[in-house]
């Protein structure tokens, strides 16, 4: 079996369960900004079509192979990290725990410079915290 067609069927499956779940979000009529709902509906839209795409147009890697990739030492370790990030997020200031995630995924990816462990994990997290908090209105956990 292709690889791209499981993951997209999954993504698909994925995208269609996170739709749902937006469903159930409350909101408020009278909000004047972003509804709570709009960018989970977004990100349930484009899992939905980027699952369909690999879906219908797979590549060559057979799934076997894939499987072993990702079940390697580094495809578990940023698992891991994604999963400590996604937990924590409520409870550690965007800033920092944004900051902390980037530098260790860049380590287990293999970024050893000291200039871009430095420089772009610091550029990315401000940029990000200035665009949800003040382009889409967003609070984000912060320490005050």
């Amino acid at each position: 079996m292709k690889a791209d067609r499981m993951a997209g069927g999954l993504t698909l499956i994925a995208g269609l369960g996170l739709m749902v779940a937006t469903s159930q979000i409350d909101i408020l009529a009278s909000q004047p900004t972003l509804s709570a709902r709009f960018f989970p509906y977004v990100l349930a839209l484009i899992l939905m079509l980027s699952g369909l795409a690999l879906a219908l147009k797979p590549g060559d890697a057979l799934l076997g192979t894939v499987i072993g990739k990702l079940l390697a030492y580094r495809g578990v370790t940023l698992a891991v990290a994604f999963l400590v990030y996604a937990l924590s997020f409520r409870f550690v200031d965007f800033r920092f725990g944004t900051w902390l995630f980037l530098v260790v995924t860049m380590w287990i990816l293999g970024s050893r410079k000291w200039s871009e462990l430095l420089i772009l994990p610091i550029a990315v997290s401000a940029i990000l915290y200035l665009l949800f908090r003040y382009g889409f209105i967003v609070l984000l956990p912060t320490w005050t």
